[in-house]
């Protein structure tokens, strides 16, 4: 049972004292209230000038859906089918696409994005975009004068200023015309909004169209919404909403286009290759066709017979075939030049009746890899690790190519020989036919070959003029960019919090690195922490002219604290003997603790107790008792104790109480110390210890002389004063080393000069005592606030 109470009790005064200790934190930092006021004050106060001048940052957004076969579902329709040159697409390229430099230099370019347009404000000047009062092309301006400004006015209503008055230059031309002079080429058109503008005065910048592409690039960010669908999240952040909107939107269109042309690109060369051929073959089919008519006119030929029509119709049936081969082998040859070209700009050659997958699936494969690494080098450098797999896959492509353009070749020069071979027979034949008739099917048969060629061609430009037409942008915009009314930086909600959290941290770590820094006693937890002396009374500080506090009538605080540590100086001293007084001993560890001010305090509540009390001034360096008192010190313990005054001489009354007497200084001797070494010193303290109740002694800080620990073998107790602010941690230590050695007895600790108010826990109670409240008021002074930073 008692173990268990010794426990309980054990962890009570542990939570006592955990709550001591959070109280005594809290009280430090409440202490300072006017440091949390003023960074509050000034947190708040930048977060809303920040606010208020900075320019807030809109987020765009458009959605883009990207027709990806390999991730979309695919569709069967008839554009589609007739696609004959079409690809799939790969999302993740189509992101590199869309942020590539070409794209966004035509951009900047189609909106003259390199023009900033300003109008001045009464404190910053804000960007204006969509009621620009004229739109600035620019077609050529020159680079000198990138990043300059001017002013830009109108003195009439079709004319126009721009004037640089750093440079000295003016420059005055004409609206809706274009302009050639120092500053390049360019032009000014009026917009919707120039009557309402044109007064205003207006800053105009050119800057460097790359600056204004990487700018843009840096603010566009490209997502895809979800590994399973092919729809891509554009956003761009921007100060106008509106220019985002444009940049977006054209942006899209420019892509688009760019796809269709790359798209139509093998289509092109397909067609214009066929019209070439067509020119050709047109011009040899009305020759062949006037040989024909010449020829029966003039030999009055209407018929021939059907075994020379047996002959011709096989040999139009091979020619069209040998045509076929000859039209395969050109085609062939295109092949192998393109195959054979290293420059990455070189048209897909056309595969008209090229039927082989293979080859087709190559040259198709090969196209995509030389468009990759066009779009890669618009987006990386040339020397970046990643051309290095696209030139091999380049190569190896190239390489399958030319194999099978060598099979393919050999192939048709096999067919070609016997269809030669078949014509050289069938013209055997025919040379038997009578000459006239043979001269006729020689003429006919040429425009057979002429008309099955035409025709053939005709049929394949069709189909690619078809697949040209129907050619549709493998993109198609979701959703259009728009802008939300709210920017996304700066948010006023964050940015105030900001403010309030940093006006509360600030303040913190300000207390925090001070009372970290600080070397001095401020709280009694610090003189608890470095000694084990106990504290025998606090003292709150006093700033009034009175040197006694302790007065009959008076309820301060201070005086209140005075009478306390005299009832605890009585416990300390224990049970006196009859007839004897005891003596106590105050002393400190350096000047200006308050060793003569709680001295007289102490003995002055000791007499208006009752009790029979001397106060000794043996601070023979620094004597402060007697200017408290205002008492005569001509004669005191200087003169005792080198033997020229009596004790009764110099013992004189306070004039304040009547059971308080006072032993002076005296003149300053010039050696204090020696002076306590005589028996002189001693029959002083056996004559006092007889005839009073109490001896208080004022004695030099020991940390200074030996003088009290010359006096402290003479004493009962000892006070060791600790003042607020003033004494140094390291002071302490030397406490504890003194009650250890033993040679001051019953040490006790009064802390002096707290600062009142609540400083770090000690506010005594104010209010309670009416006396504080007509002494302070209820307002704190100036001065008192000024300590509380």
């Amino acid at each position: 049972m008692n173990i268990l109470n010794s426990s309980v009790s054990k962890d009570e005064e542990m939570t006592q004292e955990e709550t001591i200790n959070l109280n005594e934190i809290l009280s430090k930092y409440l202490y300072h209230w006017p440091v949390f006021v003023l960074g509050l004050i000034l947190t708040l106060t930048i977060a809303f000038l920040y606010l208020r001048y900075t320019k807030p940052i809109y987020e765009i957004t458009t959605t883009l859906l990207i027709k990806d076969e390999k991730k979309g579902a695919p569709t069967q329709d008839i554009l589609n089918q007739l696609d004959l040159f079409g690809g799939s697409k790969v999302v993740e390229n189509e992101i590199e696409i869309l942020k590539s430099k070409t794209l966004m230099a035509e951009v900047v370019k189609r909106e003259n994005l390199n023009v900033n347009f300003r109008s001045e404000g009464r404190i910053v000047s804000s960007d204006i975009y969509s009621a620009r009062p004229v739109l600035f092309q620019t077609l050529d301006m020159k680079k000198e004068y990138f990043g300059k400004e001017f002013n830009l006015s109108f003195p009439k209503d079709d004319q126009y200023t721009l004037e640089d008055v750093e440079n000295n230059i003016k420059i005055t031309g004409a609206l809706n015309q274009l302009q050639i002079n120092k500053l390049g080429t360019y032009k000014l058109d009026k917009t919707a909004y120039f009557n309402k503008q044109k007064n205003r005065k207006f800053t105009v910048s050119f800057i460097n169209p790359d600056v204004v592409v990487a700018n843009c690039l840096a603010n566009l960010n490209i997502t895809i919404v979800t590994k399973q669908s092919t729809v891509l999240k554009l956003t761009f952040q921007s100060t106008v909403p509106e220019k985002g909107k444009d940049i977006l939107n054209t942006l899209i269109q420019v892509y688009n286009a760019a796809a269709l042309s790359d798209k139509n690109r093998t289509t092109q060369s397909t067609i214009q290759f066929i019209d070439e051929r067509l020119k050709l073959i047109t011009g040899e089919l009305v020759e062949v066709e006037k040989d024909v008519e010449g020829f029966k006119s003039s030999q009055g030929l209407t018929d021939i017979t059907s075994e020379a029509q047996s002959y011709l119709e096989n040999v139009k049936a091979n020619d069209a075939k040998l045509s076929e081969v000859n039209l395969q082998l050109g085609v062939i040859y295109g092949i192998q030049s393109y195959v054979n070209s290293e420059s990455s700009q070189e048209k897909l050659p056309s595969t008209l009746g090229i039927n082989d997958p293979v080859i087709l699936g190559q040259i198709t494969q090969l196209g995509e890899l030389q468009l990759k690494k066009i779009n890669l080098l618009a987006t990386t450098q040339p020397g970046n690790p990643v051309f290095e797999s696209v030139n091999q896959q380049i190569e190896s492509t190239r390489a399958g190519i030319k194999a099978n353009i060598q099979n393919i070749k050999a192939s048709l020069q096999n067919t070609k020989s016997e269809l030669t071979a078949y014509n050289n027979q069938y013209e055997g034949s025919i040379r038997k036919i009578p000459g006239q008739e043979r001269k006729f099917i020689s003429i006919k048969r040429q425009q057979g070959i002429k008309e099955s060629l035409y025709l053939y061609l005709l049929q394949k430009k069709e189909e690619a003029a078809l697949s040209y037409a129907s050619s549709v942008a493998d993109s198609r915009v979701i959703d259009v960019a728009f802008s939300p009314d709210t920017p996304v930086k700066p948010k006023r909600s964050l940015t105030y919090l900001a403010a309030l959290v940093l006006g509360i941290l600030i303040p913190v770590g300000y207390i925090y690195i001070r009372e970290l820094i600080n070397n001095k006693i401020i709280t009694a937890s610090d003189i608890s922490k470095y000694t084990s002396v106990p504290l025998l009374g606090e003292l709150v500080f006093h700033d009034g002219k009175d040197a006694i506090v302790v007065q009959v009538g008076k309820r301060t605080a201070i005086a209140e604290q005075f009478r306390a540590i005299r009832t605890n100086l009585q416990y300390i001293q224990g049970k006196r003997n009859s007839g004897q007084g005891k003596i106590t001993l105050l002393t400190s560890s350096t000047s200006g603790e308050g060793k003569s001010f709680v001295g007289t305090n102490i003995a002055f509540a000791l007499a208006l107790g009752g009790k029979k009390t001397v106060l000794l001034e043996l601070d023979l360096r620094k004597p402060k008792v007697s200017k408290y008192l205002d008492l005569n010190n001509k004669i005191g313990l200087s003169n005792y104790l080198i033997g020229r005054a009596e004790i009764k001489d110099i013992i004189q009354p306070s004039g304040i109480n009547e059971n308080l007497m006072v032993i002076g200084s005296g003149p300053i001797p010039p050696n204090p110390s020696e002076l306590f070494l005589g028996g002189e010193i001693e029959e002083l303290f056996a004559y006092l210890r007889h005839n009073f109740d109490e001896i208080i002694v004022d004695t030099p800080p020991v940390g200074l002389v030996t003088d009290a620990q010359i006096l402290a073998r003479l004493v009962d107790a000892t006070i060791y004063i600790v003042r607020y602010g003033v004494t140094f941690k390291q002071q302490i230590r030397s406490i504890e080393k003194l009650n250890a050695t033993g040679k001051f007895p019953k040490m006790n600790v009064v802390f002096n000069g707290v600062q009142q108010g609540g400083s770090y826990g000690y506010g005594y109670g104010y209010g309670y005592y009416s006396d504080d409240i007509t002494r302070k008021g209820i307002k704190l002074s100036f001065r008192e606030l000024f300590k509380r930073f």
